[in-house]
This record gives structure tokens, C-alpha cells and sequence, in this order.
């Protein structure tokens, strides 16, 4: 496999630098994709050793991710491997992503996250929940975390598939439009970062988890 690490990235300054640190020791590249970042992300990410792709204006995650996407491509990658910006998700966890997939010989590989109800805000504990159940429901098998985006994916499974979204409803395309190709999906646990209980990410849990429902039933069913 050779791999290479999308990291979408929006005013992640302070977290950046440890995030690719991590994530160069298990694989072949990794890219960050500043999405209009104002703090300097961009230089400090290079520093610590990543391509960097920027925007010159805040286009959004989806966005930012087909960039990413096509640049792996071109650079004749077999699998991406995508994770948060912000530190939430530890690349440590990595290998243990890439053993499920040599395992498995899944195309998708998801990073699953423990749901904890007594560590987890109400509103990302529910949202999260709801998805997953949506998810499994429209893919037709269980699908433990399907907001979650640190994953692993082949990316000739991908080729020729047009990926409409804008925002965080990326996740759940890219699973959607895999599983109807007939791609094989396979779980891999990994941990959250939480801060004092609260996650960094900028999803909004409520108002977004809506749009990737309303989202993923256009996907499912109107061939969005």
C-alpha cells in the first residue's frame, strides 16, 4: 500500500505541527489542505514536515478534502487515510487502522470511537447515534461511527464517483456511494481527545447532524 494522509485544516495552528508529526511516522506522505486559515497553519505545517494545499478563502471540510483526494490520486496513491486537524484524532492509532485493513482486505477501513454517554456532550453523544443507525439502515449493515472522519479508503474505489458535498456530509457520501459500489467496510477502534469533556471539532452537532440526514437520504435514494 502506499498511503497518504489527508489532514483538513482550518485555523489549527496550535494543534497542527503534532498531528503531522505524528502521522509521517506511519506513512509514505502526509498533506495538509489549509482551507483559508488566518493563524499561520500553513507555515507551521510545513515546518513539521507536510505538503501544504491552501485556499485562498474558507471553502469548507468536503472542499478541502477532494482537493486532497485528487492530489492523492495523481500522486498515484493506492489509500488515503484522512484525519482532523485539531488533535483530536491521534495518529498512533494509525497502525492499528492499516492491520484491520491488511486483515480484512476491506476497502474502507472506519476509525470507530467508544461512545461514552458519561464523557460525551448530550448533543454529539445523540448525534453521533442517530447517524450510525441512518447509516447502517441505508448501507444495509452496521455501521458503528459513521460521523467519524479519520478512515481509511482504497482510492481506485473512488475513481469516477462524483462527490457532491460541501460540508460535513462528506463522510457519510463517500461511505454511501462506497457500500453501493459494493465496497467491503471493516472498523477499527480508535480514541477520542476530548477537552474538559468537549470535543474541539467545529461541527455543530445538531444543525449538522440534520443536513448529513437530509444529505444521505438524497445520496441513497435520489442518486445525489
Amino acid at each position: 500500500m502506499r498511503i497518504c494522509a489527508l489532514i483538513p485544516a482550518f485555523n489549527e495552528a496550535p494543534y497542527i505541527a503534532k498531528v503531522v508529526e505524528g502521522a509521517r511516522q506511519h506513512v509514505e506522505k502526509v498533506v495538509v489542505i489549509d482551507d483559508g486559515s488566518g493563524d499561520g497553519t500553513a507555515e507551521v505545517a510545513r515546518a513539521a514536515g507536510a505538503t501544504c494545499l491552501q485556499s485562498p478563502t474558507n471553502c469548507g471540510k468536503a472542499s478541502a478534502l477532494r482537493t486532497g483526494i485528487a492530489f492523492a490520486h495523481a500522486q498515484n496513491f493506492t489509500h488515503v487515510i484522512t484525519l482532523d486537524g485539531d488533535g483530536q484524532h491521534l495518529p498512533e492509532d494509525i497502525p492499528g487502522m492499516l492491520r484491520v485493513a491488511e486483515e480484512t482486505g476491506a476497502d474502507l477501513v472506519i476509525g470507530t470511537r467508544f461512545f461514552d454517554r458519561a464523557l460525551m456532550p448530550r448533543a454529539r453523544y445523540y448525534s453521533n447515534t442517530v447517524g450510525s443507525r441512518l447509516a447502517s439502515s441505508l448501507v444495509g449493515c452496521k455501521i458503528r461511527d459513521s460521523q467519524s472522519g479519520f478512515r481509511l479508503f482504497r482510492l481506485d474505489k473512488l475513481c469516477g464517483t462524483e462527490l457532491r458535498s460541501r460540508c460535513y456530509e462528506l463522510e457519510m457520501e463517500i461511505l454511501i456511494k462506497m457500500a453501493r459500489s459494493g465496497c467491503t467496510i471493516a472498523h477499527a477502534p480508535v480514541r477520542m481527545v476530548y477537552d474538559d469533556g468537549q470535543a474541539r471539532s467545529k461541527m455543530k452537532p445538531v444543525r449538522d447532524t440534520v443536513r448529513i440526514c437530509l444529505w444521505s437520504l438524497a445520496f441513497r435514494f435520489l442518486g445525489a
